[in-house]
């Protein structure tokens, strides 16, 4: 099959293509520019396995095309979808792909930028509740006017959708990944995320005939998430052990904590401004995440209300009176102050638990260290001895002193014993002692008594002792 710049090709009147710039390459196929039509670029099928089913497809979808032309602004074309404007074969005649107009990719961007505030200001994308409702009410337009003709998105996330960055308009492309209603036929999508897939398909899937069910309900979701920052509406805080920590989890649970009831399994965000939306918009969230699905709002239904908002003659939209940056529903509380004020405070709390933490660990390193500084302290130090002053410290003996002083103990114990008892029995022996027997006696008397102290006392201690 063709696939090369250079290459001709042919379309339904047989007239020659050439194939020049590649622009993209997909699983399924790639996209080239036309030498011929500037305006145009041909999507060729990579492999000729499936290529009766993809001409089956693609006539379909030129027979019924949706009411999306190609909008014309400040000079401008604006192509909102890039539906096949005709079909494409090779020199044999062998349908080898489709025509469509060219999109501007590089005036657009996914979706998926400008649902985080912080990632839009750092690619200028708009951050304000205005902008996004009005994005918000032109893919609601797309879709209605796809589900009109019995054309659905299935896969439907905002990864999949563009937008024009300076008018807000919406650009779908790969269309021919849709599930497309034929005379007699449904050419199903092949494609399904699961973050965005209704909670009666999270098993099974998406069946022929509940297509429409599904865009609803991913419509739905994209919706809330432009509306409030980005959060997807099974986000939340768990109660229990037993809720799902995953969306697809979550929705197959039916676990939609932003309703008018809540549920007590899964509380809402903390940043969630969902209680200053209007009424109405909630009533639209709380049917299109009930269990009941044939309740989900249609397309035409979320556009009709949210083009009300979007319009500034409607007068629905105000800006903030604390923040010219901001706006909020008329007569409602603005929510992205609250927001803004909810995360100070919580940036606050973290740098005063932060700060804890560090005086904390400081102090903790304090206490450990002290204990240590204490001891050495009061291990005893030898200082010299002040001029005419004894020294009134010394070191401890050693272990080689004490083993010493024990033996030395000992032998001392043991000779004065041995000489003290003699002195005593020849001293009783004396027939009438003078008063120098006695006093030689006393003094030997004293140093066996101070011999047999130190023993007891001293000498116990020193070998017991832990100090080296």
């Amino acid at each position: 099959m063709p696939g090369r710049s250079g290459e001709i090709i042919f379309d339904q009147r047989r007239q020659p293509l050439t194939l020049l710039r590649l622009l993209k390459s997909g699983g399924a196929g790639s996209v080239f520019t036309l030498k011929e039509r500037p305006r145009e670029v041909a999507k060729l099928y990579h492999s000729a396995k499936d290529v009766l089913f993809y001409e089956r497809k693609l006539r379909a979808m030129l027979e019924l095309q949706p009411d999306l032309p190609t909008l014309r602004e400040g000079g401008r074309e604006r192509v909102q979808i890039a539906w096949p404007t005709g079909l494409l074969r090779d020199c044999g005649g062998r349908f080898v792909g489709f025509s469509m107009p060219i999109l501007d990719v590089s005036a657009t961007t996914d979706l998926e930028h400008v649902l985080q505030e912080r990632q839009a200001r750092v690619e200028k994308l708009p951050t304000g509740l205005g902008a996004k409702m009005t994005l918000a009410a032109n893919l609601a337009a797309t879709l209605a006017a796809l589900h009109r003709c019995q054309h659905y998105v299935v896969d439907l996330k905002p990864l999949n959708v563009r937008f024009y960055r300076d008018s807000l308009f919406i650009a779908m492309l790969d269309c021919d990944g849709f599930s497309i209603q034929g005379k007699d036929e449904r050419f199903p999508a092949g494609q399904v995320t699961t973050d965005y897939l209704a909670a009666e398909f999270q098993q099974r899937g998406v069946t022929p005939g509940e297509e429409e069910a599904q865009d609803r309900f991913a419509l739905a979701v994209i919706v809330f998430q432009l509306l409030n920052s980005g959060l997807h509406p099974y986000a939340g805080r768990p109660q229990g052990g037993d809720v799902p920590n995953d969306l697809p989890g979550r929705i197959a649970a039916r676990l939609y904590p932003y309703g008018r009831r809540g549920i007590s399994r899964l509380l809402p965000a903390p940043v969630s401004g969902h209680e200053m939306f209007p009424p109405a918009l909630r009533d639209l969230f709380d049917r299109a995440f009930s269990a009941q699905p044939q309740r989900r709002p249609s397309a035409q239904e979320w556009s009709s209300l949210l083009m009300g908002y979007a319009q500034r003659s409607g007068g629905q939209l105000v800006a903030c009176s604390q923040d010219a940056s901001h706006q909020h529903f008329a007569g409602l509380p603005c929510a992205a102050c609250a927001r803004a004020g909810l995360v100070a405070r919580s940036a606050r709390v973290a740098q005063q638990t932060n700060g804890g933490k560090g005086r904390g660990r400081k102090r903790k390193r304090t206490r450990t260290a002290q204990p240590l500084r204490q001891a050495a302290a009061a291990r005893p130090v030898a200082r010299p001895a002040a001029p005419g002053a004894a020294a009134t410290t010394s070191q401890l003996p050693g272990l080689g002193s004490r083993v010493t002083m024990a033996a030395v103990g000992t032998l001392v114990l043991g000779w004065v014993a041995g000489w003290g008892m003699p002195a005593w029995r020849a001293y009783d022996a004396l027939p009438s002692p003078g008063w120098w027997d006695g006093f030689e006696l006393a003094v030997q008397s004293g140093m066996l008594l101070l011999g047999v102290l130190f023993y007891i006392l001293c000498v116990p201690g020193l070998i017991m002792s832990r100090r080296p």
